[in-house]
Order: structure tokens, then C-alpha cells, then sequence
């Protein structure tokens, strides 16, 4: 198993369309590079099997998406790759923020025991199948989580 930097990629982006019901466009995940991203790819037998996106600004940084391919999940990986990002963050003085579906409640359950609190709430910000759902804005901060 191995964590490495990378950038977007056909492999990551059949990862995003597996995993996600509303996966991102092709376009977006693929002009998702530059100045402030962080692109962290998760190998196993040198395979990807999942990835996050995040991006700094100033002290911010935004978890933009993480992703496990569904032949993966419920091994430990995306804990995995969250706790990879707050170990960077940590490093770093930043405070994470994210977005998450308010029906997602594995990765809810999941950002709630690595110490993040919900502090916002966006109504109708995500697309469903009936509609719109609301996305709950959560906040990790290194200094909250210290034992």
C-alpha cells in the first residue's frame, strides 16, 4: 500500500464514477490542478484505489473529494486517506473544512470520529434522484484533537 502525490488521471477519474452517485464531470476532476490543490493518490498492488483532492488557501484547506473504489470500501481506506490529510493539516496549522450530502451517513459517521463538528448547513446544495438535498459544511482543527 502506498500514498503518493498525484494529479488527476483516467484511472482516478474511473474511480470518481464508480464511487460517487453524482460523480463529478470529466472537466471539472481534470482541471482540478494548480496552484494551492493537493492531489494524494492511494495505491495497493499498483493499482489506484482511491485518491483526495484538496485545496489551501491561506490557512483553509477545503477537502474538495475523496473517493474509494467500490471494490475497496469498508477496508479502511478512506479512513485512511482523511486521516492523510489531517496528518497534512496538522503539519501545516490548517483548519479542514468539507461538505457532505446529509444522506451520506457512513462518511458523516466517518468525519465525525476524526474530530470534525458540523458547523453549517446548505440547503438544496446537492442534486438527488428526487431533487435537491441539503450539504452539512464541517471543520476539523488541529488543536480541537490534540490528547
Amino acid at each position: 500500500m502506498n500514498l503518493s502525490d498525484s494529479s488527476p488521471s483516467v484511472p482516478l477519474y474511473a474511480i470518481e464514477q464508480r464511487a460517487h452517485r453524482r460523480p463529478w464531470s470529466e472537466k471539472v476532476f481534470m482541471a482540478s490542478v494548480g496552484t494551492g490543490y493537493r492531489w494524494r493518490q492511494l495505491t495497493l498492488h499498483q493499482q489506484a484505489v482511491g485518491f483526495t483532492v484538496c485545496q489551501q488557501v491561506v490557512d483553509e484547506l477545503t477537502l474538495h473529494n475523496i473517493a474509494v473504489a467500490p471494490d475497496y470500501q469498508g477496508r479502511g481506506f478512506g479512513r485512511l486517506l482523511l486521516n492523510d490529510v489531517l496528518d497534512h493539516a496538522a503539519r501545516h496549522g490548517l483548519i479542514v473544512f468539507l461538505e457532505v450530502r446529509v444522506s451520506n451517513h457512513a462518511a458523516i459517521h466517518l468525519y465525525t470520529q476524526s474530530g470534525f463538528e458540523t458547523v453549517g448547513r446548505r440547503p438544496n446544495y446537492y442534486a438527488n434522484n428526487d431533487g435537491r438535498e441539503d450539504g452539512l459544511v464541517m471543520r476539523w482543527q488541529a488543536n480541537r484533537n490534540l490528547t
